[in-house]
């Protein structure tokens, strides 16, 4: 049997997400946290998960998660949806909202899975590139928002890779428009401190989503939430699977909200060490960082970032390699680890 008439066309060229993970003893190419979760907490942990009927189907809407989300943020339990990582609930947005008509823009460089997205879905996308200070160009993207019907724009905030918030005037002329949709991706808000999240009722064309797997080291369980107005979330739970959210992950999240204050303290551990990491960068001859909101920063080599990439990793340090022709080239990102992890990395490059 020959597959290939049963593929769609539109996805030959589409590739696997995929990220290589050769030896290494720190890991600093992801952008998750650097710090497990306490023995404390693992505890009470284990003792929620002994009661669980593992037999049964978990809460379809996972309730109490929405419950405590809403008043961590002060929002409506209606504005809440969760999911099996913020991925998927972009993936439902698109699919909810994805008219024939519809285009998905969002800028270059950033999140890839935006692109990815759009392009299961079906959806136009179309990237803009951003300018030399790696933020929106206003006019470029007001003209391009004009020549669209039905515009769904993907704003990362801060932005993967380059770590900046983008320009909040620029955002705020794109909500203003009725034609256009914006989801904002704040998975890196703890580490900013910068959100929209305030504007829900001035701007009922603004939808958030944030993660567990930053700031709160759930990235092995893979859970996110969606804010947004309840006419954007009915729809949004329409195309959302059944049980998306297993019971482990929903207990999971629900008792880590428990002990946010726990996790302000690793927080304010990860920003101390950004500036150090930035600082220490900044005065390294042949290398320059650029300014970050996020728990990573980009740096760029004069030398070739191929091999400074190969000579971290023959320290034991993985970081991502991100270089590319244009305004990526010769640059490489690294998260902010543990202090000792990034005396790791500081060292291997000064090497």
């Amino acid at each position: 049997m020959n597959l290939r008439q049963f593929l769609r066309a539109d996805l030959a060229d589409l590739k696997a997400y995929h990220v290589d993970q050769p030896p290494h003893r720190a890991k600093l190419d992801a952008n998750e946290s650097p710090f497990d979760l306490p023995p404390e907490i693992r505890q009470e942990l284990s003792e929620e998960i002994a009661r669980l009927p593992f037999q049964r189907y978990p809460d379809g809407t996972s309730d109490l998660l929405r419950t405590q989300l809403s008043e961590r943020l002060g929002v409506d339990k209606a504005e809440l949806v969760v999911g099996n990582g913020s991925d998927e609930l972009i993936g439902n947005f698109m699919l909810a909202f994805g008219r024939s008509d519809a285009c998905a823009s969002f800028p270059i460089p950033t999140f890839s899975m935006y692109g990815i997205l759009a392009q299961i879905a079906r959806l136009k996308a179309v990237g803009l590139p951003l300018n030399a200070q790696f933020d929106l160009d206003a006019d470029e993207w007001m003209s391009h928002l004009d020549t669209n019907r039905t515009n769904l724009v993907f704003i990362s905030y801060p932005n993967n890779p380059t770590g900046n918030n983008f320009s909040a005037e620029v955002i705020h002329r794109m909500l203003s428009r009725p034609d256009t949709l914006v989801l904002l991706d704040e998975a890196y808000y703890e580490f900013s401190g910068q959100t929209f999240i305030e504007g829900r009722d001035r701007y009922p064309n603004l939808i958030i989503t944030r993660t567990f797997s930053k700031a709160y080291g759930l990235a092995g369980l893979r859970i996110g939430y969606l804010i947004a107005r309840p006419e954007i979330t009915h729809e949004i739970n329409k195309v959302r699977l059944p049980y998306n959210l297993n019971r482990f992950s929903q207990v999971a999240a629900t008792c880590l909200l428990k002990h946010h204050d726990r996790f302000r303290q690793y927080i304010r551990l990860i920003l101390s060490e950004r500036e150090r990491v930035f600082n220490a960068l900044d005065a390294m001859g042949g290398v320059h960082p650029f300014p970050t909101d996020a728990n990573f920063i980009l740096f760029r080599t004069d030398g070739s970032a191929p091999k400074v990439f190969q000579r971290l990793l023959e320290n034991g340090v993985l970081v991502r390699n991100l270089d590319r022709p244009g305004p990526l080239q010769n640059c490489l990102r690294v998260t902010i680890g543990t202090p000792e992890e990034n005396d790791m990395f500081l060292e291997g490059l000064e090497d």
